[in-house]
Parts: structure tokens; sequence; C-alpha cells
């Protein structure tokens, strides 16, 4: 049945109707029926998601615990959140989206499937209040980032967001678990969440991709040499993960994060690990538990 909703969005899409369609369908994850809502051509990778890397992490590290909060950093079109809702349903899920369509989106899909305790915000999340420019390349584009010397001259377009510091409002927030994934914008992120994570001390799953260039490699080293640093004054450790799709096929600490030219076959390097140096023997246990 899977195979033939996704022929028939294909066959739409390809015949230049789907744009004029809204449509709800369900699929399976995690072994959950959810409902996807497909907005013209908005919410069709939804449709294809699987269980995955991140799925396993979630499921150790993200424990529902009373009070405590997951707290997703660029939550796109909810895929973090259908993983999260379909392991834990009862969790508290926290998001933070910039893209307007893509936080709108996620809206939709709360609503949908009548989740609890989802709150999204239609906000990214940087050290203080203001607005920043994200650039893309389509509606929802996944690569989309604030940094604008990230991909110097790859975008097309440019959104004004609203960007906010997140001690400012959630200081008090119990968290156990941070997936950040902002394509360039982790320092920031995290500088703004600084107070937080000194105060709760919460397992930290952040991508850090490769240099988009040669061009651009001592800048963005740099960036990732400065939040290793600030991770270490905070008494964080940090572990690169080796993903494979549905599986982590190995990890390893490390003390600071050493880039190289992106491309496809390092992607599988660019997905890591941060928590407090006193969760050692629970991570790395935990770690081993579910590393292929």
């Amino acid at each position: 049945m899977q195979k033939i909703k996704i022929y028939f969005l294909k066959s739409l899409k390809k015949l230049k109707l789907l744009p004029h369609f809204n449509l709800v369908f369900s699929k399976k994850l995690n072994r959950i029926d959810v409902k996807i809502p497909i907005l013209g051509e908005i919410g069709l990778t939804n449709m294809v998601l699987k269980k995955e890397w991140l799925d396993l992490l979630i499921e150790e590290f993200a424990l529902p615990q009373s009070s405590k909060t997951f707290v997703d950093v660029g939550a796109n079109i909810g895929q973090t959140m259908l993983r999260l809702k379909t392991i834990y349903p009862e969790s508290d899920y926290l998001g933070f989206e910039p893209n307007s369509t893509c936080a709108s989106y996620v809206q939709k899909l709360i609503k949908t499937n009548r989740f609890k305790n989802c709150t999204i915000h239609n906000a990214g999340l940087s050290t203080e209040i203001g607005i920043l420019q994200l650039e893309k390349d389509s509606d929802t584009d996944s690569r989309a980032s604030v940094v604008s010397n990230f991909r110097p001259n790859f975008f097309s377009t440019k959104e004004s967001v609203l960007v906010l510091d997140y001690q400012s409002f959630y200081l008090d927030k119990e968290v156990n678990f941070i997936k950040i994934d902002v394509e360039g914008a982790e320092y920031e992120v995290l500088k703004g969440m600084e107070k937080a994570i000194k105060k709760h001390r919460p397992v930290i799953t952040c991508e850090v991709l490769d240099a988009h260039n040669a061009s651009v490699f001592d800048f963005a080293q740099d960036r990732a040499t400065q939040l290793c640093t600030m991770l270490q004054s905070w008494n964080y450790n940090i572990i690169r993960l080796q993903t494979e799709s549905s599986t982590i096929a190995n990890y390893k600490k490390i003390e600071t994060i050493k880039l190289i030219q992106w491309s496809q076959k390092s992607l599988a390097f660019n997905d890591y690990l941060f928590y407090p140096t006193e969760m050692e023997e629970e991570v790395i246990k935990k770690l081993k538990k579910i590393t292929v």
C-alpha cells in the first residue's frame, strides 16, 4: 500500500498536478501509524521517512522524564518530531524553525496527528534577538542557512527571519536532549543556550558539516574549533559518530573537530554527540548498545 501511495504522488508530481492538491496520507514509522499532510509538494519527504540512526539515539538518550523536554533546533518539516512522537508519544517537544513555510507545515502536522505536548516556534536560535537572512533554494530547503559565508553564492533566494537566544525564554525549562541541525550556525545556537545547558546538562546531537569548498575551509574550521573550545569550557565531551542510514557503524571520542572538504562520503562523519563529562560511563554504555 505504501508503494502505491508513493507511486500516486510521484505521478501527480510528474504531471505537474501536485501543487493543486492538499492531501493526507497515513504511514507507519517505528511501527506507529502517523498522518502525513501533503500540501502541494510540501511534506513529500515525510512519506519516505524510515527508521534511522537518529531514532536509536532518541530511544537511548531521550527517554521521557517528568517535566523534561526534547529540544529540536532546525525542525524543518517535522522529521525529528515524527521520530520522537512515534518512539515516545508523551514526550514534551519544543521545536525551533526559522523558515515560515516549514514552521507552518509543522503546525499542520501537529494538528493533523493531535500530537500532545508539542510547541513549534517560527524562529531560529542565535546569541541574541534579531533579524537574519535565511538563504535557501526552495520553500522547504533543508540546507538553508543564516550563515552567508557557509556556502557563498550557493542559494537563489533569501527570507528575513526572526532569531532568539534560547536562554532568555527557556532558561528554567528542564531539557534532557537537544538535536541541532542548523547548517553552519551551531556556535551561535549553543552560545545562546549556554546558561540553560550549564544548568540542565542535556545530551546534544549536532551536525557539523565539513567545509563546502576550499575557499571557505579556514572559515569553517575556525568556527568548528571555537565550538569545541566552548564545549570543553562547559565540561562537555565530544564523540564523532559514523552514521550509515539506519545504523551507527562506529563512534570515536575526539578532542576537537577537524574538517575536510565536504563530499557525499564525508557526510557519514558529520554528526556528533556532545555530553557532560560526568555522564561519560553512561553515554559509552548506551553507544555500545546501539552500535553495529
